[in-house]
């Protein structure tokens, strides 16, 4: 437990120090395309996709075929960045995206939609 939790705060300074790139709206940009981070963002401001305490994106409402699309991009995109950096720490990569989770949804944006530990939306 002692080393899940060291390892825990090792992948949060990882994270903090910008070794998981984030834009102003929280998402995880590692290797998603631009254009899905446009979709997904203009998703979010419309209130169709939000971001979970686990460190992933989910529908909220009436997703097109365009934004499930980008949403699965960038989670696929965030799942290899979060694997990685587990694997440099040793740690499950449950516990960085979890880390990261949290860190996007402090910075959701005002009326974006996001999930906590609850499972319930709430909007920013």
């Amino acid at each position: 437990m002692k080393r899940l939790l060291i390892a825990g705060l090792t992948a949060l300074t990882l994270l903090g120090a910008g070794a998981i790139t984030l834009n102003v709206s929280g998402e995880n940009v590692a290797s998603a395309s631009a254009a899905a981070k446009a979709t997904v963002d203009a998703a979010k401001a419309r209130g169709e996709v939000g971001e979970k305490i686990t460190g992933y994106l989910e529908i909220v409402k009436n997703p097109s075929p365009g934004v499930q699309a980008a949403v699965n991009e960038i989670n696929i995109a965030r799942k290899a960045l979060y694997t990685r950096l587990a694997r440099q720490q040793g740690v499950d990569p449950d516990v960085v995206a979890q880390l990261a989770g949290e860190k996007q949804i402090a910075n959701a944006a005002r009326g974006e939609f996001i999930m906590g530990a609850d499972g319930r939306w709430t909007q920013r």
